[in-house]
């Protein structure tokens, strides 16, 4: 995408972004919180992969794939169930 194309494309999303109300977010961000939630919430690696584009599973995996909070306390849980 040409730089007049992708300022084009941000003016654009930040008008969006006002009329809707919401914060302020450059587009890189919203995309990244976008591929971690889906990574984080049982979207498999596969799909999180292809909707971001990218062509190594591994990249993405290691991109895109952070252990949330509730994650951590889920195995933290699931370690005591296991040691008593």
């Amino acid at each position: 995408m040409r730089q007049t194309e992708q300022d084009k494309l941000r003016r654009e999303a930040y008008k969006l972004m006002a009329s809707a109300g919401v914060r302020k977010t450059r587009l890189y961000d919203a995309r990244h919180a976008c591929l971690s939630w889906m990574a984080n919430n049982g979207v498999p690696d596969t799909v999180v992969s292809a909707w971001a584009g990218h062509s190594d599973l591994s990249f993405t995996k290691r991109t895109y794939v952070h252990p949330d909070p509730q994650s951590l306390m889920a195995g933290s849980e699931k370690l005591m169930d296991l040691l008593g």
